[in-house]
């Protein structure tokens, strides 16, 4: 496989080492499910290589839990082929960081070129990789409503919890890929961004606290094109606690450089 084989990345997706269209994976799932992803509870960071012994830049992380975890509205089926679809983007991730480490740069044009290609697709596979990652993780929950000051940031910047879900779920109708509600550490709030691909309108100097996956793949199983009832059951399954971590872990992060001039 070349380095810049777009089948294997750009408008395709990745399972394992195979590549499909995202209609067949739509497809592929709705008729067939694969073998069971392993039960286990994820941990609250991101794996590292090194801390495993692998000698991979990047590790799945075991999210088998949410197969058997009996979420209201998300199939263990669904699931379990969306763990599947994170594991070749992982697969991928590993990939093209090998790859870059010695690509040939004397040929670096910016119309075309191995590199460029590998460039590009660096930040897709690696966002594919850690959005999944933050994506599950926020799974698994009661549901419910926020508290302390991840509700006091809700209220200052949508008025009313009841309109900030209205707002997710607008913007999740509205998006291709993903929708990210994140602390702007250039301006101290939370926002809510929508993004086409993995790559494509990622915001600056925000870092993610709630992530909803809207690709099709993440849906199709249970709800077929519905996917406003993908975005009532995305809720029901939330986690605030994480949510509410992930918000709390944000006082450590730097905040913009026009805060600091």
């Amino acid at each position: 496989m070349s380095a810049i084989d777009h089948e294997t990345i750009g408008n395709f997706e990745v399972v394992g080492d195979e590549a499909f269209t995202r209609r067949e994976v739509l497809l592929m799932g709705a008729l067939a499910a694969g073998s069971l992803v392993t039960a286990g509870a994820a941990s609250a960071e991101p794996v590292a290589a090194a801390t495993t012994g692998s000698a991979e830049a990047y590790v799945a992380r075991d999210f088998g839990h949410l197969v058997s975890a009996n979420m209201p509205g998300l199939s263990g089926k669904q699931v379990e082929q969306h763990l599947k679809l994170y594991k070749g983007y992982v697969g991928k991730a590993n990939e093209i960081h090998g790859k870059l480490k010695d690509a040939e740069i004397a040929g670096a044009n910016a119309t075309y070129a191995p590199f460029r290609e590998l460039l590009v697709e660096q930040s897709y596979a690696l966002n594919g990789v850690v959005y999944h990652e933050l994506y599950f993780g926020n799974l698994g929950g009661k549901g419910g409503e926020p508290a302390g000051e991840l509700r006091s940031a809700i209220d200052s910047q949508w008025g009313s919890y009841g309109r900030f879900v209205d707002y997710v779920k607008a913007a999740g109708k509205s998006m291709r890929g993903w929708v990210l509600v994140g602390f702007n550490t250039r301006d101290g709030h939370l926002e809510c961004f929508g993004l086409d691909l993995h790559n494509m309108f990622v915001p600056a100097n925000v870092v993610p606290v709630l992530v909803l996956d809207v690709y099709e793949h993440a849906y199709m199983i249970d709800y077929g094109i519905d996917r406003g009832r993908y975005l009532d059951a995305f809720f029901s399954n939330l986690d605030w606690d994480v949510v509410g971590k992930r918000m709390a872990a944000t006082a450590r992060h730097p905040v913009g450089h026009a805060s600091t001039t």
